[in-house]
């Protein structure tokens, strides 16, 4: 059976003091998990934080990337400053930047090529808006999201994306999507990857969810059909909260201890 992710968003939370402390009482916690467990913390605890963790089985993310190499971008980070100060993962994609930034699909794909071309794990959010929803919109508004931000990525680097399927509608506001929704995207965006690469290729990419998971239901959502983990905001603030919700996807084996950072792959046709 392949490794689960369960990934934490921190969003624009606590300081390097309260990384330090979060860490120091988590890792110990997971210590023989076999999760992939990827934190995701503000850009300014991303050293501290791969310090902390180096050697062990949880992966440091940053919340976000600029698409160019470098240049007047007052306030941004680029791949390369990600890599230098230990992030081996990136989330991009997330409804806040699209809402907040302005982010489309096309620049989205450009943070994941560089991204990818660094060697980061790319965490890809896509999701539908409650407008899409209720006007039965999910699949267009998938297949447009998968296609424009997957432009000209090659089959052996989806080794190196996870695909969050995140309802904005359930972001943040104690809505879960229902197993059916769940399912019936999961099944959408596999059938989407078979169409631009293959159904063995699909088959592989991780998929995870995310959208109002805390401790108290994510055995549901464990239990869904196709799932390949979750993607947790606020309930990951919380360390004991956030162990609860990995430890229901550990599959009680043995974690492989030294988790490695990827490693940049020449690009294969699709």
């Amino acid at each position: 059976m392949s490794k689960k992710y369960v990934i934490a968003n921190f969003k624009m939370n606590k300081t390097d003091e309260e990384v330090v402390s979060y860490i120091e009482k988590f890792k110990e916690k997971v210590k023989d998990f076999n999760t992939e467990i990827i934190l995701s913390v503000p850009f300014v605890s991303i050293k501290t934080a791969s310090l902390m963790v180096k050697n062990s089985n949880i992966l440091i993310a940053g919340q976000n990337l600029n698409e160019n190499d470098f240049g007047a971008f007052t306030g941004e980070i680029n791949a390369e400053m990600l890599c230098s100060v230990g992030a081996s993962a990136v989330l991009v994609g997330h409804s806040e930047r699209r809402n907040h930034f302005k982010e489309t699909d096309v620049i989205i794909n450009k943070k994941i090529m560089k991204g990818l071309r660094s060697g980061l794990i790319s965490v890809l959010c896509v999701g539908e808006t409650l407008f899409d929803k209720k006007n039965n919109l999910t699949t267009q508004v998938l297949q447009r999201q998968i296609t424009e931000c997957l432009n000209s990525i090659y089959a052996n680097e989806l080794s190196h994306i996870v695909i969050a399927y995140e309802p904005v509608w359930a972001i943040g506001t104690g809505v879960v999507a229902t197993k059916e929704e769940i399912e019936g995207a999961i099944k959408t965006i596999r059938m989407l990857l078979t169409n631009l690469y293959d159904e063995k290729i699909a088959s592989k990419v991780k998929v995870v969810y995310g959208g109002s998971i805390n401790e108290k239901n994510v055995k549901e959502i464990k239990s869904i059909k196709g799932i390949d983990g979750v993607l947790v905001g606020g309930a990951s603030l919380d360390e004991e909260k956030f162990y609860k919700i990995v430890s229901e996807f550990n599959e009680k084996g043995t974690s492989e201890k030294g988790t490695k950072k990827v490693s940049k792959k020449k690009t294969i046709e699709k």
